[in-house]
């Protein structure tokens, strides 16, 4: 089956981008990514976290707001314009937190150069079932490669059905399982049902990565 180029890729996500087809695009930061912030403590100064397929930046701006120094990846340059429009105009209306800061990154999030980079989080809400089947296993192993030991991943993925042809967006029933082996483990696997996305069977997974997991 022929996966699209990286220069389709873009140009069909700023498409969307540009029409406003975003229908992910809720103006909130999903409830389940609110819970584990209310859940932990407060973050130590210069930690990182990465919002991966960050598109117009609510949530890299709601991770800024916790106290990180959020990195947003997106492949669509017309989706970080977006993201830089929201910082402004929310700069002008309300100050981030002390050591918090936003920024955006261009780039193919199945190359995340961020070797080494000890993030303390990641998130990643319907990046990682949008990509072509063959660069699914180089995004899992550069999501591991850039976290610290006990740093958490959040993902929210559609279900991929036993109908859908090789291909289709969305991931197969044990398949984060599978990318993630000897990466990171599952700490919770749970029916997304509180997200508006979930117009098709969901998920969202808590992933951790340990020492077992260098």
């Amino acid at each position: 089956m022929h996966s699209e180029s990286q220069e389709e890729l873009r140009a069909h996500w700023d498409g969307r981008y540009r029409g406003g087809q975003t229908p992910w695009d809720t103006g909130i930061a999903p409830p389940e990514v609110q819970a584990f912030w209310k859940e932990q403590p407060k973050p130590a100064r210069g930690s990182f976290a990465l919002d991966i397929g960050c598109g117009t930046g609510l949530n890299t701006l709601f991770l800024a707001r916790q106290g990180l120094y959020a990195i947003g990846f997106d492949l669509s340059g017309q989706a970080l314009q977006l993201a830089l429009q929201r910082r402004e105009a929310i700069g002008r209306d309300e100050q981030l937190v002390t050591e918090g800061k936003a920024i955006f990154v261009q780039g193919d999030v199945s190359r995340l150069p961020l070797d080494s980079l000890g993030a303390v989080y990641a998130l990643d809400i319907g990046c990682l079932h949008s990509l072509p089947d063959e660069l699914r296993p180089a995004y899992a192993e550069g999501v591991h490669k850039s976290l610290k030991e006990g740093g958490h991943f959040h993902l929210y993925v559609f279900d991929r059905s036993s109908s859908d042809g090789p291909g289709a967006r969305g991931m197969r029933d044990g398949e984060v399982a599978e990318l993630f082996y000897n990466r990171l483990e599952i700490l919770t696997e749970e029916i997304g049902v509180s997200s508006t996305l979930a117009s098709r069977p969901s998920r969202w997974f808590l992933l951790r990565k340990t020492s077992q997991f260098p």
